[in-house]
Formats: structure tokens, C-alpha cells, sequence
């Protein structure tokens, strides 16, 4: 039993065979996908991508949204993650574990994984979580409501949340657009002990930074241009 729960996500954080295996996969990954998405970043404020543990937050509309996330930031190894369901075969797991992914069930997330995520946030890995929960096709340019778990992970990993806009695309042909925000340290927000009301506080000014984020890239002349392509 306890074999079995430290096996369950920590080969992905463990060895030079891991890293070696991600590397090569973003690597030669990021060819084709440079090619297709050609993405752009765009920077509200000109600050540095933190070093040491970071959360990543971003909203979640298609399912290459993790690929998209490995082209914005490329300088880091990423800690997606990925529902169990793409577990449920064995060359699956061996994959996303050697991607450096994190187990979570949706509908049932359980203290391991919790703890599994600020385990990995304390040693210093960078975490992307999508806070919405799920992908949602159908949501447009809408950025749903954010659940809470992503800041009561950062809080007790003490690690900063970086905020990330993922821009729709209406076309295939189109580039792939992706704004950075700026850090967002939740302990100095709401405390080192915060309450149930703090937490949730902070998940509102963590989604209206997203909102922002939003606001931001459709203040752009280039939003103007993308929506005057659209009507024509």
C-alpha cells in the first residue's frame, strides 16, 4: 500500500531519465508545433519569469492548452495536470509520467494529490493547473469561474501564482496568442493564516487578473485587426 502510493506520481520527478525523456519530447515536439501555432507572448508588465516553485494558472478551452503552455514558457520544465482518465493504459502512464504529470481525479480530488502538487511546488518545480476545472469547447472568449485549489496550493506551498491568458483561436491558420501576467503572491494577499472567506477572495482577485489579462490583449490594435478578419 505504501509502495504503491509513492510510486504513484513521483517517478516523473525523479532521476536524469526523466528529464532527459521530457527535454527530448518538448524538444522535438516544439518543431512542428512552432510551425503550426507560431505563438506570440505578450507581457503587460515586463517582469521575469519567477525562479524556484511556481503555480500557473490559465483558462482552458482546447485540449492542446498543456501544448500551448510548453511554447509560452519554455525555459522551465512544466508539471501539468492530467485527469486520470489519460492514465488508463500503460504506455499512457509511462507517457504523461515521463512528461512530469500529475495525476488528479476531477471529480474526486484526493489529499494525495494535493499533496503530490505543493510537494512539487516546495521543491521548487513549476505547476500548471487549469482553475476552471475543465475544458469547455463552447465557452468562447468567456473565462468561467475559478475553483479554489489552486490557491489554497500556492498558500500552503508558499509559491507565487503566475497568472497566463490563452487567446481563442478562431481559425486554424491563425497565430496562437498567450499573455503573461504578473506574480501573484498570496500570502502576502490574505496572510499566512488565512480563512475559508480569505481563500475565496483570493480566488476572485486571482480570476480578475485573468479578466485583465483579457482586457489587456483586447485593448491591442492587433485584437481590433483579428476581429475585423472575422467579419469579413
Amino acid at each position: 500500500m505504501n509502495s504503491e502510493r509513492k510510486s504513484k506520481n513521483k517517478p516523473a520527478r525523479r532521476g536524469l531519465f526523466y528529464n532527459f525523456c521530457y527535454d527530448f519530447v518538448k524538444v522535438t515536439g516544439a518543431i512542428p508545433a512552432l510551425v503550426w501555432l507560431r505563438p506570440k507572448v505578450y507581457r503587460p508588465v515586463k517582469s521575469k519569469i519567477p525562479r524556484g516553485g511556481v503555480m500557473v494558472t490559465a483558462n482552458h478551452g482546447t485540449l492542446i492548452d498543456p501544448i500551448i503552455m510548453h511554447l509560452a514558457i519554455p525555459s522551465r520544465r512544466l508539471h501539468c495536470l492530467a485527469t486520470k482518465d489519460l492514465f488508463n493504459t500503460k504506455l499512457k502512464r509511462t507517457f504523461f509520467e515521463l512528461m512530469h504529470c500529475v495525476i488528479v481525479d476531477k471529480e474526486n480530488f484526493t489529499m494525495s494529490a494535493f499533496r503530490e502538487v505543493t510537494s512539487r511546488l516546495s521543491e521548487g518545480k513549476m505547476v500548471v493547473i487549469f482553475p476552471e476545472g475543465s475544458v469547455d469547447v463552447h465557452s468562447g472568449d468567456n473565462i468561467r469561474a475559478f475553483k479554489s485549489g489552486a490557491v489554497l496550493m500556492a498558500h500552503k506551498a508558499g509559491a507565487p501564482i503566475l497568472p497566463v491568458y490563452i487567446v481563442r483561436r478562431t481559425r486554424w491558420y491563425e497565430r496562437q496568442r498567450i499573455v503573461i501576467g504578473e506574480p501573484f503572491d498570496v500570502r502576502a494577499e490574505i496572510g499566512e493564516r488565512p480563512s475559508l472567506e480569505d481563500m475565496e477572495r483570493a480566488t476572485t482577485m486571482l480570476h480578475e487578473r485573468e479578466l485583465a489579462l483579457r482586457e489587456y490583449f483586447e485593448s491591442l490594435p492587433i485584437y481590433r485587426k483579428l476581429q475585423k478578419t472575422k467579419e469579413t
